[in-house]
This record gives C-alpha cells, sequence and structure tokens, in this order.
C-alpha cells in the first residue's frame, strides 16, 4: 500500500506503508491556513489530499498546496474520511455523505435517527461504518445498505475489514467478528476497557489496545487471547504493529511510545538491569504512531513531531512545531507527511 486513503491508512487500520530514507528531519514544503482546528485525520488519495476543519468545511487540495474544492456543512468535522475511486464518503454527526471526489459534489446522503459514531473503512466498493443503530455495510457508490448488525451498544474507533470478516470494538468493552458477507456474529471477546482506535489487523492477529491500559492479542479466527500486555494508564491510540521485524507501537496517557515484540507482548527496549517500557514524550501524545518502512512517527500536546528509528528503536529526530498536531498524520512513501494541527494550518512535510 503506497496511499492513506483512510484513518491508519487502510481497511486494516495497519497505520503503515512501504518506504525508506525518512530518517533524517523533514522540512516544511508548504502550509495552508484555515479557519477551524485539524481535528481530523487527513486522507491522501493519488495527487488530493482531503481534510476537515472545526469550521464545518471539508477541504481538497493538491499535492502542492492549491485548493481544489470544499464541501461547506454546518458540522465541525472530526472524523477521518475515506475515499475509493471516485467516491469520498465522510460522516457528519447523523448524516453519512458520499462525495464526487474530483467535484466535492454530494452524491448521495444516509441519515439516521441517532448519531455516527466511526469513521467509515473502504475497501473497493464496500463501506463499513458504527453508529449508535449498530455497524452498517454498505456500497461506496450510492450508499446502499448491504447489511445492518445491532451490537448492542455503539461501535467505537474504525472497524477493520478482513478478507472474510469484519471487526468492530464496541461502547460496552467488547470486540466482534461478524461475518463479512452477511453481519451474522462470528466470534465476540470482553476486553477490561472501551477499545481506543479500532482493531488493529494483521495476517495473523487482531490487536487491540482500551482505556483500562490493556492491550490484547487475538486470534482473528476465534477470538482466542494470545497475550496480553497491561499498564496503569490508558492507552491512547490503536496498536500499530510491523510483524515482519516483531515490534508493536502503542502510545498511552503515561506520555510513552511502548514499544513490544508481536509474539508475547515483551518490551524491546532493553536497559542496564531491565527492559524500558518504550520511549518517552515530553507531553501527551496526539497522534497515532505512523510507520513507514523501518521509521515511526509520532507527535505529543507540546507540539512535537518525533522520528523513530524501529530498527535502533530510538528517536532519530525531534521537530517543534508551532500549535500540536491535532490528529494523525498522513505519510506517503514517496517523502511526504501532511500535518493538521490545533491552530488550523495543514503543512507538507517532505524529506530530500
Amino acid at each position: 500500500m503506497n496511499g492513506w486513503n483512510q484513518f491508519r491508512g487502510d481497511e486494516r487500520n495497519r497505520a503503515r506503508i512501504a518506504g525508506t530514507g525518512l530518517t533524517t528531519r523533514p522540512t516544511q514544503a508548504w502550509q495552508v491556513e484555515l479557519s477551524g482546528a485539524l481535528e481530523c485525520p487527513p486522507i491522501v488519495d493519488a495527487d488530493t489530499v482531503y481534510v476537515g476543519s472545526s469550521d464545518g468545511n471539508l477541504y481538497a487540495f493538491d499535492r502542492q498546496g492549491r485548493r481544489r474544492w470544499v464541501y461547506e456543512t454546518t458540522t465541525p468535522t472530526s472524523i477521518a474520511p475515506a475515499v475509493s475511486g471516485y467516491r469520498l464518503c465522510v460522516v457528519l454527526d447523523d448524516r453519512l455523505v458520499g462525495i464526487d471526489s474530483a467535484r466535492g459534489t454530494a452524491e448521495w446522503e444516509r441519515p439516521i435517527d441517532g448519531l455516527y459514531t466511526t469513521p467509515p473503512t473502504v475497501d473497493g466498493d464496500l463501506g463499513l461504518v458504527g453508529s449508535s443503530e449498530g455497524v452498517t455495510a454498505f456500497r461506496l457508490e450510492d450508499g446502499e445498505q448491504i447489511w445492518t448488525r445491532d451490537l448492542g451498544a455503539p461501535p467505537v474507533g474504525a472497524p477493520a475489514i478482513g478478507s472474510s470478516h469484519v471487526y468492530v470494538a464496541t461502547r460496552d468493552e467488547d470486540v466482534h467478528a461478524l461475518e463479512l458477507g452477511s453481519g451474522e456474529t462470528a466470534w465476540s471477546a470482553p476486553t477490561d476497557g472501551v477499545v481506543v482506535g479500532g482493531p488493529t489487523l494483521t495476517d495473523e492477529r487482531a490487536y487491540v489496545a482500551d482505556d483500562s491500559g490493556t492491550l490484547l492479542a487475538l486470534d482473528p479466527e476465534t477470538g482466542q487471547t494470545w497475550f496480553s500486555y497491561e499498564i496503569r494508564a490508558p492507552f491512547a491510540s490503536a496498536p500499530t504493529v510491523l510483524e515482519d521485524s516483531d515490534t508493536l507501537l502503542v502510545t498511552a496517557a503515561d506520555e510513552t511510545l511502548h514499544i513490544t515484540d508481536t509474539t508475547f507482548g515483551n518490551r524491546k527496549r532493553r536497559g542496564w538491569l531491565f527492559s524500558k517500557p518504550g520511549l518517552g514524550l515530553d507531553g501527551a501524545p496526539t497522534t497515532d504512531p505512523v510507520c513507514v518502512g523501518e521509521n515511526a512517527f509520532v507527535a505529543d500536546d507540546t507540539g512535537g513531531l518525533y522520528g523513530v528509528d524501529l530498527e535502533g528503536l530510538d528517536f532519530t529526530w525531534h521537530l517543534p512545531l508551532e500549535a500540536p498536531i491535532a490528529a494523525t498524520p498522513a505519510p506517503l512513501a514517496d517523502g511526504d507527511l501532511f500535518v493538521g494541527d490545533e491552530s488550523g494550518v495543514l503543512t507538507r512535510l517532505t524529506w530530500p
């Protein structure tokens, strides 16, 4: 995967893409000032960057920072949109809207009596979204419902789509695997708290981190727990997993980027006498960890953006920004990182 077309990059919520060479501190290519805080994670498809703002607008820019269109709403846009082909899908409180990605015009709407609670997850023409009514599979082209499933509590975080199941966390502290074609429950598993960010799906595991400080690695076919990793603070993001290097990254309210292996959940950073939980940040994390090749990026509420070498498991650079990053940035394999901050500035960072 080379694009970043939805929350955490793809339909499995993996938050990683292939890439090399991003080991030095990036430089600013351009900035665009908007009129509201950019609490909506930006996404990138082909040569277009999409981002929503607290002023109720959804913007499309080309990669040189020129505005292509703006879709005006009366609702602050803080949930990441998703794009596939010529259709952009965005959640606006009680409406799910399908927008022509080239022109910025609404093509369809799905209103509900309650509220939508998750970002849309897309895989081709299949969309999946959670709401106070449950989780719904729909066609991205026209918004038509394929199936819907009431899970007894609103979904939280982004759903993940696998080859035969979809994985959804709910506010009543459960994780559910549903049949992809019908929405029927395959299994449900309890968590110790409310899941943050949604499940992360790899070839062999489904990972969830919750606000009680428990991370679980689950068998995606049965829901069996393979291991757990527990801390004394709420987790602040979904896990980001690199199976090939046996590394898992997850942020927490203890101002730490936690780093474990993916086999037993053991800490990977070594100290003189004891292992270390991970890398300490200067403040509370404000983004999920995102990975490009063997490099990871994370930000905190002091305005700092950090680069992490995943081979040496240490910081490689720190970039202080004028305002804290408000949502998880969107990286591209060719050396771009699109960042939205609390002051309403969208920045393109780049590497030589």
